[in-house]
């Protein structure tokens, strides 16, 4: 092929980048202090974050659930618990049910927000006697002597509400259960005091020999909070030191290393600060962000010191290099800041509250990392002594070292064999779409755990050994007052419960039906066949006006102040979100079916919460992938002036998005919380060097009048610097991989892996598609 006559670059100087350019370097050390100054305020500013992971915090206000959600603390209270187990060699004897019923009285003093503190130490024990009925302590004196013991024994394993409760059927495991008063002011704050006195207390010495474990909402909430403070600060560390490395072996200057690694550093404090001014809250997800801008932001660093040097290398001066620099990328380093932005905020169409906030944050971020690279790497680099060399007319660098014949052999293969690159696209695109047909959605928060941790082997155990770890609310509503003691309804409550004791997932089931079975047994001299609904509601008003005189303590947490609701706790195993699905759907199909029109269930509690989490996962998904492809979409044509080359360019984006979502189907990596931000935040970084490939060809274009001459020349420029910030993207989701919570970790390996194969369709994708449909136009005759 003829070679092609070129002429140096004439740069605009009306150009607002070159006038960004001179504007920097006329005023570097007035913009140097600036900076200095908004980072230690931004930094200051820190101290304003605050941390949520509750359940209510992953939706929005006005959802469904979360109404539900408050309908029932108003009704019932704090459904919250904290539940202690402990492994014996045998519960009854008086060892132990001395230690257990001083550890418990401990509790009770020290624990904030502590409503009641159960045991079987101190559980009320209902009781038929002449003339009536008595309610006390089942341990209300301690038992002295063998046989003693064993009457409470026999009393203790014969109660249906203790038993996978407060004790195992075989003995050997006890458990204490605290309940807790509503959370003042409903502060999230509040939740977070209980765990640390809990395991404080159990910590003492005179409790060190007790195998215990503990479960409960307040537990695994501060335990995520905990995983997530020891490692934000772990991870970014680290991927700072990772990030240097692969700076000095890529760039070999001390200054290539410290600016770009300081942007990303002062970015993140920015960032950091705007959320606590604007008195946002942090979450779980708080973990990727630091990481994400470090990996993300130091892309526009990575872009103009690689234009810098290979202006120096043209033989120009440090000034004039730093002009042309801002000239060539700062537009393009514009433009993918504001397609990743866009990728980010599409996070606000999803209905998942921790999602939008982290997709509002990593905007910020990305908009910062860009305003200090325009800054703080000109500024770095326009110090030091020009080095005197010829001018070259020549578009590209002669560099020819081994990066540069690698580039040109792929520049060949581009070349000689497009269709056959296509067609091999295109199959692994069908085979990828088969993968994603396998996805499955996972959001239990607990099955994220890794299983080292000890809270996840606390879930385990009480799995295995009581009545489960996870519960749903079921709030029965009769629809009128003292609708709960109509015997018709309590009839339809029964096959209710009956059913759901008999599902294969439930493990346990409590309600205000074991309270007057209990009471029409101990009213029939406590024979076990009377064990059972009384009859008629004169009857039913009786034995619940009976047992509030006698001391009974739970009627109203199963019951509403009007007796309109009955409330219905079905405990489980930790399941996953498909065992999730079923048991809800099989409990709702058989009250539509079984009970009558006029009751009402409504869902609430941890496995309600989960299931519409996977519903939002989703949905999530869905929405903002398909909000960030066509808000880039849309900015690629108009960027690119051309319908046809603007939908090209979305290919080689849209493409690592599928392989990688079809790997997880084939893999069995399941859609969690945090991979609902995958695919958007892959297109909106995988559109960056796409973006910078895309320009530079069209300028190549302009320059050589032909698609392989143009080619040859865009992969000799940008190839480099889209080559290095693959690895340092790679590089630094990589890191994720390390994470005890297991969604975290699959994001990093799943967004490492679309990074890599994002700059194979860059180097592959959009080389052939250029080459075979030719949307820039026809080629101009070269002369030599």
């Amino acid at each position: 092929m003829a070679k092609v006559m070129t002429k140096p670059e004439n740069y605009n100087s009306n150009n607002f980048s070159t006038k960004l350019a001179g504007f920097i370097l006329t005023w570097r050390w007035p913009l140097m202090v600036a900076v200095l100054f908004l980072t230690a305020f931004f930094f200051y500013e820190m101290r304003c974050l605050k941390m949520d992971n509750s359940n209510e915090a992953f939706f929005v206000e006005g959802d469904q659930t979360l109404a539900t959600y408050h309908r029932f603390h108003d009704t019932f209270g704090n459904d919250e618990f904290v539940y202690i187990l402990f492994e014996t060699e045998g519960f009854f004897q008086p060892e132990t049910i001395k230690f257990i019923g001083r550890l418990a009285s401990n509790l009770e003093e020290n624990v904030p927000y502590v409503k009641d503190v159960k045991s079987l130490c101190n559980v009320e024990y209902i009781e038929g006697v002449e003339g009536g009925i008595e309610i006390y302590d089942l341990m209300e004196e301690f038992p002295e002597t063998p046989q003693q013991m064993e009457i409470i024994r026999k009393k203790a394993l014969a109660e249906p509400l203790y038993l996978n409760n407060l004790i195992s059927p075989d003995g050997r495991t006890a458990a204490i259960l605290l309940e807790l008063d509503p959370y003042p002011g409903d502060k999230v704050d509040a939740r977070r005091t209980i765990a640390p006195v809990v395991r404080e207390i159990l910590a003492r010495p005179q409790y060190a020999s007790l195998e215990h474990y503990t479960v409960g909402i307040p537990i695994i909430n501060y335990d995520i909070q905990a995983v997530t403070v020891r490692e934000t600060p772990l991870f970014m560390l680290i991927c700072i030191v990772l990030e240097m490395l692969i700076l000095f072996w890529i760039i070999r200057k001390i200054r290539g290393v410290i600016a770009p690694i300081i942007v990303v550093i002062l970015s993140v404090f920015w960032t950091l600060g705007m959320v606590g001014i604007l008195g946002w809250t942090l979450n779980m997800m708080v973990i990727i962000i630091p990481t994400l801008l470090i990996a993300v932001g130091i892309g526009d660093s990575m872009h103009v010191i690689a234009e810098f040097q290979d202006q120096q290398q043209r033989g120009l001066g440090r000034k004039e290099a730093i002009t042309n620099t801002l000239a060539l990328v700062g537009h393009p380093c514009l433009l993918t800041t504001l397609t990743t932005a866009a990728a980010f905020l599409s996070f606000l169409a999803t209905a998942i509250k921790p999602i939008r906030e982290m997709g509002a944050y990593a905007a910020i971020g990305v908009i910062t990392a860009l305003v200090l690279s325009l800054i703080v790497v000109p500024v770095f680099f326009s110090f030091g002594k020009d080095k005197k060399k010829a001018m070259s007319q020549n578009p590209t660098p002669n560099r020819n070292d081994l990066f540069d014949r690698i580039l040109g052999w792929i520049a060949l293969i581009n070349i000689k064999h497009p269709r056959a690159i296509l067609g091999i696209f295109l199959v692994l695109t069908l085979l990828s779409a088969g993968g994603y047909l396998l996805v499955k959605v996972e959001s239990n928060t607990i099955k994220m755990f890794s299983k080292k941790l000890p809270v996840r082997q606390a879930f385990d155990y009480v799995d295995s050994h009581m009545g489960g770890s996870m519960s749903v609310e079921i709030m029965v509503k009769t629809s009128k007052k003292d609708g709960v003691k109509d015997p018709a309804f309590l009839k339809q409550l029964e096959s209710l419960q009956d059913y759901i004791n008999r599902h294969p997932l439930s493990m346990k089931t409590m309600s205000v039906l074991d309270l007057l079975k209990k009471m029409n047994q101990a009213l029939h001299e406590n024979r076990p066949e009377y064990y059972s609904l009384p009859e008629t509601r004169e009857q039913v008003s009786e034995y619940l006006f009976l047992y509030e005189t006698a001391g009974g303590g739970e009627l109203d947490k199963q019951v509403s102040f009007n007796y309109d609701i009955a409330r219905l706790t079905a405990r489980t195993k930790s399941l996953d979100t498909r065992d999730i699905k079923i048991f809800i759907s099989d409990i709702t199909g058989f009250a539509k079916e079984h009970l009558d029109p006029s009751i009402k269930i409504e869902y609430t509690g941890m496995i309600p919460m989960v299931n519409a989490m996977s519903d939002l996962i989703t949905s999530g998904q869905i929405k903002s992938f398909g909000c960030a492809f066509i808000a880039i979409a849309l900015m690629m044509i108009i960027v690119l002036r051309s319908f046809k080359l603007g939908l090209i360019s979305m290919v080689p984006n849209l493409f690592p998005v599928l392989i990688a979502i079809g790997f997880m189907g084939y893999a069995g990596i399941y859609l969690s919380m945090a991979l609902v931000t995958f695919g958007a935040i892959i297109i909106g970084i995988a559109v960056d060097d796409t973006i910078h490939f895309f320009i530079r060809y069209r300028r190549e274009f302009r320059r050589a009048g032909t698609y392989e001459g143009a080619l040859k020349d865009t992969l000799l420029t940008v190839g480099r610097p889209i080559t290095f910030t693959t690895i340092t993207l790679a590089a630094g989701f990589s890191i994720f991989a390390l994470s005890d919570i297991s969604n975290i970790g699959d994001f990093g390996l799943m967004a490492g892996f679309a990074i890599i194969w994002a700059l194979l369709a860059d180097f592959f994708l959009a080389p052939a598609m250029m080459l075979l449909f030719k949307p820039l136009g026809a080629e101009r005759q070269s002369s030599s």
